[in-house]
């Protein structure tokens, strides 16, 4: 029978912190990987991250790899691909129900089989298993995206990294723009997900930050392999972590406004505190004392009750089968009465069962029956704490959901902690939801007390309560809105609104936000609020963003996760599936996973292809399995070890056995893995044209050559310019390369016959020269006609320069260059251009004949991400002009029939630019 394959992602989101981890399963002569890039574009809060992993198993026995990734428990994955054979499957999102029938329907052509595996804390883990063929390659790429969250008066973007092996690129980028001034941003060292106190001035050795302007940042980090193998044998392994903010005031905040769709953000300074009026209540049953949870929880509250300013109110619960009260009524936070309290705290044991409903209850009435000047003076704040499940009393979930409805008059916002494992996440989660608040998960873990004071200190600080915006109603379709009323706003935090306009012909919107603060009443207006994006900042030379989706993608974001937290709150079947319905609809159009949809990837069934594969969910892990006899065919490519590295000398020692180099007419010649000749080709071009050579967008290398001509013979004519004059009949016009442009992050050198400008200066070739330029090396040689530029991660290339003879110059001869590469161990498995392709590419001899005294071959092409192809080609010489050798190599008359990707038009950039 014909077996596709198929591919269906679920994901189950809750409310957490940001993580990410990449996390591929090595066994013995598992699949290398050999480039795992991380991408985030973060965009006014909005972040889209593409994490790319490619494997390459170079055995000759199929083998199994993962590709593993755990994803922020906010996060929407928009998009997975698998690149296979030089073809990219991309899913398609569908709803839940109808995913998994398809899903059923594929797994009855063969088996499935799951993982179950820890994952970083907040996060949700995504698992692709796959049998990689022999000396083949396959290439994942996930993409997903998440609104940053301010917390604490920070954005947080973490990456989790653990590959579980030493991979050769390496590469995390993270780029940011903002429409205000960036005021803080940190690259803190990389850690685990165990919080501790560390110094908060300490940075990231290997994290390179530019700043191309006062509201954008680029963060690179990539560490060697030398490096990597610092950390451990198995690589680098934790958090990647950025964290930054943006000038703020006492204002109404930002409003970005796109094609219709708009977002605003709201996070002023300036005002003063209110006062508390708060509540713990605390889980003390008899599995608190299990892993020292008690104790961690009685350091927590000694710092959080010390936190407590004196006009607060505050008062403690403590509840296993029965409750009690450290006082009857809401008391001051008075030096004596924390110490009291603290005494209460020291004396707690852990003992009995679990009456969830029963302490809520009483929280709720001691709360609530409060003099109507502290009610109207105070933010009224509960933190309810529990490590388990309602095991006294009151026991189903759902009528202690209703009790906790009707008992909660005053609307107050109930922050829920589940402690531990055993603790009933979900059911926590409905208590906060629906009291406009959130739940979040403590770890028993060493730093369950850091975890505690951690959040306490996000909503320890309440500027303003019942905080509301409005629109002008003639701008705005009110019914498109998010939730634009809040119980609360913390300091650190932020709240973020969005919408649509009545039509796209609307510029401005005039907003009211109001709230209760300390002072009194505070209102905030504004008619002219609206951000003049520029365009032209954001798209910038090195990054492509579609920011007019961004607002629209951001609006559809919020509006998704909104209707499924008011499905928490209803117990109406009829609005839980309207709302249900409705987060459908959005998450298919914008192609986002989230717990209503899931994602499937097909390939098409072709006949002698028996592969299946099928993911399906196992307590929120995505898990994946090849059901199929035969393995999927990818060809992987070899690549061509050049020397070790040059060590100084630019000798010609160093370029006898370079992978590839163009030089002469020019004249492309690569050596390529077993096979016993080079390959050849020739790019004729144009003077002026621009072509690039190399292209690796994972170590940031990019080398282009500007090509020149001879001219006529100019011996006979009073001109004696240098200009070069194209398209002449003359036979001896050839076209050489005349300049050499290298770019590599902030490098940027330009290398001629004549001379040589790095950075903007210039150099003269003078023998014997040695530069260093960041972290790249320029040494000439003594006979002063080569120049080596060499990087400390193992990337060498050798110029050689020619240099004609007055008399030659005079009749039109024109000076030029060779371009050699000489060490290509930190170039990225997706390395591309004219040259950099065939670093990574196979080539085959297939057949070979004679006719006519000449010696024909055909010539198999596999490997990178060319898909497998025939090739004719005729045995021929070439000189290797660096050291005088003949080279026997296979010529391709025209490479574009099938021995380079494309065109050789497609690697023309442009004539006469430097790029």
């Amino acid at each position: 029978m014909d077996n596709g394959f198929l591919v269906v992602l679920h994901t189950v989101f809750v409310l957490g912190s940001i993580g990410q981890e990449i996390d591929t399963a090595v066994e013995l002569k598992a699949p290398k990987i050999v480039s795992m890039y991380i991408r985030s574009n973060v965009v006014y809060r909005y972040a889209s991250t593409r994490v790319t992993s490619t494997v390459v198993n170079d055995d000759f026995l199929p083998r199994e790899t993962a590709f593993d990734v755990s994803l922020p428990e906010d996060a929407f994955i928009s998009n997975f691909t698998l690149e296979i054979d030089g073809i990219e499957y991309v899913g398609v999102v569908k709803e839940k129900e109808e995913a998994k029938r398809q899903y059923d329907r594929a797994k009855k052509r063969g088996q499935t089989a799951g993982h179950i595996g820890t994952r970083p804390r907040d996060t949700n883990r995504f698992r692709v298993n796959i049998n990689v063929a022999a000396q083949s390659e396959v290439s994942f790429i996930l993409t997903y995206d998440e609104l940053l969250r301010r917390r604490k008066g920070v954005y947080e973007h973490t990456i989790y990294i653990n590959p579980r092996q030493i991979v050769d690129q390496l590469v995390v980028e993270v780029f940011i723009f903002e429409s205000r001034d960036i005021t803080i941003l940190k690259v803190p060292p990389l850690r685990n997900d165990i919080l501790n106190e560390i110094d908060a001035s300490a940075r990231n050795e290997f994290a390179v930050i530019r700043r191309p302007s006062p509201r954008s940042a680029n963060i690179r980090y990539s560490p060697s392999p030398e490096q990597q193998m610092r950390s451990s044998e198995e690589g680098v392994n934790g958090l990647f972590v950025v964290e930054y903010d943006v000038t703020r005031s006492l204002d109404a905040g930002d409003i970005y406004l796109v094609n219709g769709y708009f977002v605003h953000f709201f996070a002023p300074t300036g005002i003063d505190p209110l006062r508390k009026r708060i509540l713990f209540i605390l889980d003390t049953s008899g599995s608190m004392s299990w892993g020292g949870k008690m104790e961690q929880l009685k350091d927590a509250m000694r710092n959080i009750l010390d936190d407590l300013n004196e006009e607060d109110l505050f008062n403690i619960v403590v509840f296993d089968s029965s409750v009690s009260s450290w006082s009857n009524y809401m008391k001051k936070a008075t030096k004596r009465n924390k110490e009291l309290a603290k005494d209460m705290v020291d004396n707690l044991e852990a003992l009995g069962g679990t009456d969830i409903n029963a302490a809520l209850m009483k929280g709720l009435d001691i709360l609530q029956n409060t003099n109507e000047i502290d009610a109207v003076l105070t933010a009224p704040l509960i933190v309810f704490l529990t490590d388990g499940e309602p095991t006294y009393g009151e026991t189903n979930t759902r009528q202690i959901l209703k009790n906790v409805e009707q008992k909660n008059r005053q609307r107050i916002q109930i922050f829920s902690l589940a402690f531990g494992d055993d603790a009933d996440y979900e059911f926590i989660k409905y208590i906060s939801t629906r009291s406009t608040s959130f739940a979040r998960k403590i770890y028993a873990d060493s730093d369950a007390a850091l975890q505690l004071t951690g959040f306490y200190a996000e909503i320890s600080t309440v500027l303003l309560s019942n905080v509301s915006f409005s629109y002008l109603k003639n701008s705005v379709n009110e019914s498109t809105l998010t939730r634009s009323s809040f119980p609360s706003f913390f300091d650190g935090s932020e709240l973020v609104v969005s919408g649509r306009v009545h039509d796209n012909s609307i510029h401005d919107i005039t907003l009211n936000i109001a709230g209760r603060s300390q002072g009194g009443i505070i209102e905030l207006s504004s008619s002219n609020s609206i951000v003049d994006i520029d365009f032209n900042e954001i798209n910038d030379d090195e990054i492509s963003i579609d920011f007019e989706t961004i607002i629209e993608r951001m609006w559809a974001y919020l509006t998704i996760k909104q209707r499924l937290d008011e499905r928490l709150k209803t117990e109406n079947k009829i609005v839980k599936n309207f709302l249900k319905e409705e987060a459908i609809r959005l998450a298919i159009k914008y192609n986002f996973v989230t717990p209503v949809t899931s994602m499937v990837v097909t390939k098409p069934e072709t006949k002698g292809n028996a592969s299946n594969f099928d993911i399906q969910e196992d307590d929120g892990y995505a898990v994946e399995k090849e059901a199929s006899g035969a393995p999927m065919t990818v060809y992987s490519s070899s690549i061509y070890k050049g020397p070790q590295g040059l060590k100084g000398s630019t000798g010609t020692k160093s370029v006898r056995s370079a992978p590839g180099y163009a030089d002469s007419d020019p004249h492309f010649i690569v050596n390529v893995k077993g096979l016993e000749h080079a390959v050849c080709f020739d790019v004729m071009g144009r003077p002026g044209d621009v072509y690039q050579l190399i292209k690796d967008k994972y170590s940031g290398l990019l080398v282009n050559a500007r090509i020149v001509a001879n001219k006529p013979d100019i011996t006979n004519t009073s001109n004696s310019s240098n200009e070069t004059v194209p398209d002449q009949d003359d036979e001896d016009l050839k076209t050489f390369l005349g300049e050499i442009i290298i770019r590599r992050h902030s490098l940027h050198a330009v290398i001629s016959a004549q001379k040589i400008r790095i950075n903007g200066d210039t150099i003269p070739w003078q023998k014997g020269t040695s530069i260093d330029e960041g972290k790249a090396k320029f040494v000439i040689d003594k006979e002063n006609t080569m120049l080596a530029v060499m990087f400390k991660d193992r990337i060498a290339v050798l110029i050689m320069r020619h240099l004609r003879s007055r008399e030659l110059l005079r009749k039109g001869k024109v000076n030029y260059l060779g371009f050699y590469i000489v060490e290509d161990k930190g170039l990225s498995y997706h390395t591309h251009g004219l040259l950099g392709q065939f670093l990574h590419r196979n080539i085959t001899l297939k057949k070979q004949k004679t006719r006519n005294g000449k010696t024909l071959g055909r010539l198999r092409v596999t490997g990178n991400i060319a898909k497998a192809r025939k090739v004719m080609a005729s045995l021929g010489h070439r000189i290797n002009l660096a050291t005088n050798n003949t080279v026997t190599c296979w010529m391709v008359q025209h490479a574009e029939n099938g021995l380079i990707d494309g065109k050789i038009e497609d690697y023309l950039l442009s004539r006469k630019q430097d790029t």
